[in-house]
């Protein structure tokens, strides 16, 4: 079994654990990016890399680094920037090669390259994009040609695992991305969460690359023409043969069985992949609809200010969870249970007693109509909330329109708030009979700040 450290330096990750950890990191991406051009190709003038790592120390101040050697000195912009290139060639980030003439290169290695690509896209958080990706693997098996049999295949394979892949990724993320905005942002930052979840969430989650995947590139558009392609190349033997021979040829594989089995096994992943993708799509609606219902209850907790008993823990947990030191003796009276004897659980026989049903009188005018009236409105009062009624909603402000903007809803209570947060979380959700476009231009409603976005019915 392949050991990764076989590949990497043993040391190879101690940059990204130093106490300078921070420093270390942009230093890296300072040099890839002086060296990721067409000319240089990941490898660089030593003079070069070392003027862009001073101009960076000039402007950013590091009082010390802590793996200095001790014969080392690290005062100048220059000493730091040559600090940072003997660290990052002692844990194998770069390599040096004297090209004669008194010039030295420094080159990054395909593995430093790989990780840091990965480590650039966390930076700035960008996500996998879907468009077009199934059309794709679409057009390249509807026109295929024996004369480039093995290379369109062996495209359609790597698309389809790509998209595999993806929407993998996407299902496992929605869980972490949950999990940081609903485990670790406390009521105090309810804006915050907001404002994660109208932007940020649909953003980098279900943008419009991850729509498109659902109606104009959608797998039912194009799942049979794909199947149906893969079929018949299956059943030409002519064609399955001359492709064997191909792979003999451009792989280098001896055997012919192990040949035609190569090419079969790349066939049988892109029919299996595309028959199951559906229900990877709707494992990913369902992920979202779970995780949306428990930000949206999370919502409704913290911005209950009522005196029923949701509120009135609410503002008890915020209470207790205000002070570090909270004697929890004023709510209750914790006692160490024990056994005073061996007698001391026994309870004593009794006979049964039958109890004898009496009538009970009732009198209509002890509860008063306005009583009834409140405690019909608090039972009620939940259900103004779910799926059906925020579309039935949707439906009311629409009217004969056939889209209105968020700005335009009157927020005079909280309810109304909750119902426009409610729309737009409510939007991805399967059987609304809407959809939300957002807008970059931020609007203030009644005192509200948020970022305005069009609801439009379907």
């Amino acid at each position: 079994m392949a050991q990764l450290f076989d590949r990497l330096p043993e040391n190879f990750f101690s940059v990204l654990a130093s106490p300078n950890r921070m420093t270390y990191v942009d230093c890296i991406f300072i040099i890839y990016d002086a060296i990721d051009t067409i000319e240089d190709a990941f490898q660089g003038d030593r003079e070069f890399i070392i003027g862009k790592l001073v101009d960076y120390f000039d402007d950013v101040y590091i009082d010390q680094f802590l793996d200095v050697e001790p014969e080392e000195t690290t005062n100048t912009s220059r000493q730091k920037a040559l600090h940072v290139i003997n660290v990052l060639k002692k844990n194998g980030w770069l390599g040096e090669e004297e090209l004669g003439d008194y010039k030295t290169s420094l080159n990054l290695f395909d593995y430093s390259i790989q990780i840091i690509d990965i480590l650039n896209r966390i930076r700035y958080n960008q996500q996998d994009e879907y468009t077009g990706e199934i059309y794709t693997v679409y057009s390249l098996l509807n026109n295929f040609t024996i004369e480039e049999g093995i290379g369109v295949l062996e495209q359609a394979f790597s698309k389809t695992n790509d998209i595999i892949r993806k929407l993998k990724a996407l299902k496992a993320n929605i869980y972490r991305y949950y999990y940081d905005i609903t485990r670790k942002h406390s009521h105090d930052d309810l804006p915050e969460l907001l404002e994660k979840l109208l932007v940020e969430y649909k953003q980098n989650f279900f943008d419009s690359a991850y729509f498109n995947l659902k109606t104009t590139d959608s797998l039912n558009r194009y799942k049979r023409g794909i199947l149906e392609s893969i079929n018949k190349m299956q059943n030409n033997i002519e064609l399955m043969d001359e492709l064997a021979n191909t792979v003999i040829k451009v792989k280098r594989i001896e055997d012919y069985n192990e040949a035609y089995l190569y090419i079969e096994e790349r066939m049988r992943f892109i029919t299996d992949s595309f028959s199951a993708l559906e229900h990877l799509i709707l494992a990913i609606d369902r992920k979202n609809e779970q995780y949306i219902t428990a930000a949206a209850s999370k919502i409704l907790f913290f911005s209950n200010q009522s005196d029923d008993i949701e509120g009135i823990f609410n503002r008890l947990f915020r209470i207790v969870l205000s002070q570090k030191a909270f004697d929890y003796n004023q709510l209750f009276y914790l006692i160490q249970p024990r056994n005073i004897d061996t007698e001391s659980l026994y309870n004593q026989r009794r006979p049964r007693v039958y109890a004898e049903p009496e009538e009970i009188y009732y009198d209509d005018n002890i509860i008063g109509e306005d009583f009834k009236r409140e405690k019909i409105r608090a039972l009620l009062k939940n259900n103004i909330y779910g799926k059906k009624e925020i579309d039935a909603y949707v439906k009311t402000l629409l009217g004969g329109n056939g889209s209105i903007q968020a700005s335009e809803i009157q927020l005079e209570t909280q309810e109304d708030l909750v119902r426009l947060i409610l729309i737009f979380l409510y939007s991805k959700s399967t059987g609304m009979h809407y959809q939300i476009e957002s807008s970059k231009n931020r609007v203030e409603n009644n005192g509200i700040s948020f970022q305005n976005f069009t609801i439009r019915g379907v």
